[in-house]
């Protein structure tokens, strides 16, 4: 095929990272090599550089970079991999307890059957997307893991669900469709406050499908690609860490720096086991305060992570005691 590009060697990768004036003082090419071919692409590792200054000439910035050394990009990319794996905790206990929450609602109004009957007839009868959640059950029949649960049911393409106990029916749904079952029960319930967390929680739901299919989530911290207004319960919990309205406005239009705050928000508002807290305050605060700055003279010159640090460093301070 013409106008493809051809696979570089690991050699021409680095010199072509030499035009982009990065560096290879704190790593030197033998280990870059090495680095490239067995620990991450250059595909992977280059996306951090749009975090960093690059040279601005005639009115326009170019692809020729001020302050970067191969080593920033390494670190960063470390920093980025145990991050999501200290998201994905953060988020397991989310979802864990909204089914908790879920079920204390539920207990106090019905009896386990009649909301999960009327969300499943309203599935099956939606005129545009119908049997959408139907469809999503019936491809996890073969599963083993919910073997046990679905012999009890006849589960077929062609038949509406029904009589499924909201305890069993909570397990076999995703993240999304948990979310989305929230905010059906909290209009049915009318319950106000409660579904002002339905739309901080898809932002949370946006986040772990990037961790799920592990994406990178701090390849773009600079680029203002959020054009929804920052949600009061937002708003009012950043304010209390000292964080003004200024900055607030400013670190939300990225969605990445969205999305994690929205996570520790309903962390904080919906795990409240005492034991799970304590466990999640003590990994947090060893990431922001020990393994985030071990190398943190690479970012003397970088006002963008330095900004990022002290934005989250005070939601930490705050509310990881």
């Amino acid at each position: 095929m013409t106008g493809n590009k051809h696979m570089l060697s690991t050699e021409e990768l680095i010199e072509k990272l030499k035009d982009k004036n990065i560096k290879f003082k704190h790593i030197n090419e033998k280990n870059t090599i090495k680095y490239l071919e067995e620990t991450n692409n250059c595909y992977n590792i280059t996306a951090y550089k749009n975090n960093f200054e690059q040279f601005y000439i005639n009115n326009e910035f170019i692809d020729k970079y001020t302050d970067l050394d191969f080593a920033y990009l390494c670190d960063l990319a470390r920093i980025d991999y145990e991050l999501r794996i200290l998201l994905f905790e953060l988020i397991s206990n989310i979802e864990h307890h909204l089914k908790l929450r879920i079920l204390k609602i539920v207990k106090e109004k019905d009896d386990g059957y009649n909301i999960v009957n009327l969300y499943l007839d309203k599935d099956y009868n939606n005129k545009n997307y119908p049997k959408k959640l139907h469809k999503s059950i019936y491809t996890k029949t073969g599963s083993v893991y919910y073997k046990k649960i679905f012999n009890k049911y006849d589960i077929n393409q062609d038949k509406k669900l029904e009589n499924i106990p909201i305890w069993e029916f909570l397990e076999i749904i995703t993240f999304g469709e948990l979310i989305d079952f929230y905010n059906f029960i909290t209009l049915e319930y009318n319950l106000k406050s409660e579904n002002k967390n339905v739309f901080i929680l898809r932002d949370v739901g946006r986040l772990r499908n990037a961790i799920y299919h592990n994406t990178n989530v701090l390849t773009d911290l600079k680029i203002k690609d959020n054009e929804y207004h920052v949600p009061y319960e937002i708003s009012q919990f950043l304010t209390k860490n000292d964080i003004s309205k200024k900055i607030i406005i400013k670190k939300i239009k990225n969605s990445r720096i969205k999305q994690i705050t929205s996570a520790i928000y309903m962390f904080k508002f919906f795990v409240n086991d005492k034991n799970i807290q304590r466990k999640m305050n003590k990994k947090v605060k060893k990431f922001i305060y020990k393994r985030i700055i071990i190398h943190k003279s690479y970012y003397n010159n970088n006002e963008l992570l330095k900004s990022v640090y002290e934005y989250f460093s005070k939601i930490v301070e705050k509310h990881f005691k």
